[in-house]
């Protein structure tokens, strides 16, 4: 997911393009996001804002490849491509650097084919399990990662001259390599499946790309288990510390709701009148069934994105933030500017980026201060929904800030380090971006973009 503060442009970095001198210009995250491109790129990269769609799997990977040279040597120049663009297939010539974090691209269009990249130099950069495998299924050339997935007896058995069946014996998930194989070799087309085995946890993913040249196939194994455990653990550690979290929180807010109830029922009983009085009670009893249903959004796991409008969105977690200010004793300002176009969001996702950022600002004040602010500010900026939340708290120091982000990296002694990962994994499902601002002494903002849907008038 790429981080910005505000929309970027090209112009941003004009100093920059004009000494890679080319035609069509991009800004990347490192990730493979398009953040901005010039009027040439535009034209040419119009179908998806993911740099990767606008390749086949072996080119996707040269792509990979490029990128990491970029982030690795500051620049990379004469590095050709081949896209595939809606209308056509078309080889892109790249010089690229590094500024501030962001990959920047100059491409143009060549008449003529490059000569092709070498593939061990390719395959030499390739991190993942690899093989090349010919029609008989037996495996020419294999890098160590991919030999892993073989058994010791196997290995010593046959030494070199294994074949792609064996890799069933120790992983009983790969049986279907064989078939993708077979499957790629037939239709010499880049296939891929996905391997799933929740009893043993083995989350594979299978690709396979045909080899013209040597009539074979060049077969990968990305194991995503550890990132499907790492994810199921992020959800449920932040489900679980934000149900709890809120627990005081419902019931503080609905002891307003319940003193009026209570008060007028018994003023009722006084006065012999409880018609005079029963809309009022009815007005709180469905007040009170309103700050229940937003406080259980956040504990209901929902995958479901749903269109809202932001002003929807942000009242009923203003509800939830006013409570939990007042019990801890902190001001509370917003600004919410009104926004005609909508947001496509999950609720309970949203809110808990929300609340996760409060829950790090009160535990961020002094004790002893009665000064502390929390202020929300929301509107509309170029095509997004911009969300500030910022506090007057003691900040992050720049050691730490660097660190943020990264799996398990906490400074609580009962933190998880999982709370703003998972935001960040968030808001890259909602395509948007989350950017953390701080200063010592000073405060912290995090800033929140969301696209915008514009609402067509019927």
């Amino acid at each position: 997911m790429y981080e910005s503060l505000r929309t970027l442009n090209t112009i941003d970095f004009k100093n920059e393009f004009e000494n890679l001198k080319a035609d069509a210009e991009l800004i990347l995250s490192k990730e493979g996001h398009i953040i901005s491109l010039n009027s040439i790129g535009k034209e040419l990269f119009n179908d998806s804002r993911y740099f990767y769609d606008y390749f086949t799997s072996y080119y996707a990977e040269q792509a990979l490849y490029y990128i990491r040279q970029i982030c690795e040597k500051g620049s990379y120049s004469n590095f050709s491509l081949l896209h595939r663009f809606c209308d056509k297939e078309s080889y892109m010539q790249y010089s690229g650097a590094i500024k501030n974090g962001y990959i920047l691209l100059t491409g143009r269009e060549m008449v003529t084919s490059p000569p092709s990249l070498d593939l061990n130099d390719l395959l030499s950069h390739f991190e993942h399990a690899y093989a090349i495998v010919n029609r008989t299924l037996d495996i020419e050339q294999s890098n160590e990662a991919f030999c892993q997935y073989f058994c010791e007896d196997d290995k010593n058995k046959y030494g070199n001259n294994m074949n792609i069946k064996f890799l069933s014996t120790n992983s009983e998930g790969l049986k279907v390599a064989s078939r993708l194989v077979k499957d790629v070799l037939e239709k010499k087309t880049p296939l891929q499946l996905e391997v799933k085995n929740d009893h043993s946890g083995e989350w594979l993913n299978l690709k396979g790309i045909y080899l013209q040249e040597k009539n074979s196939v060049l077969l990968m194994i990305y194991d995503l288990s550890y990132e499907r455990k790492y994810t199921h653990l992020l959800t449920y550690q932040d489900q679980m510390e934000s149900v709890s979290y809120l627990s005081a929180g419902v019931a503080h807010e609905l002891r307003n709701p319940l003193s009026v109830i209570k008060g007028f029922l018994q003023l009722s009983a006084l006065t012999d009148s409880f018609d005079k009085y029963s809309n009022t009670i009815l007005s709180e009893t469905e007040r009170m069934n309103e700050i229940i249903d937003n406080f259980l959004s956040v504990a209901r796991k929902k995958a479901k994105k749903e269109t809202r409008t932001p002003k929807y969105l942000l009242e009923s977690v203003i509800d939830i933030i006013r409570s939990e200010c007042l019990m801890q004793g902190i001001h509370f300002h917003y600004n919410v500017e009104p926004v005609e176009d909508k947001v496509e969001v999950n609720e309970s996702s949203f809110k808990q980026i929300i609340l996760n950022a409060l829950r790090n600002s009160i535990e961020a004040f002094p004790e002893d201060s009665k000064k502390n602010v929390f202020t929300l500010q929301s509107f509309a900026e170029n095509g997004s929904l911009i969300i500030k939340l910022s506090d007057n708290g003691g900040g992050i120091p720049n050691e730490v800030l660097m660190n943020l982000g990264k799996p398990f990296f906490t400074t609580k002694d009962k933190g998880t380090g999982v709370g703003i990962p998972l935001c960040k994994k968030i808001m890259e499902e909602h395509n948007g971006t989350f950017k953390i601002e701080s200063k010592v002494d000073e405060g912290t903002i995090i800033t929140l973009t969301f696209p915008l849907k514009k609402m067509c008038n019927i």
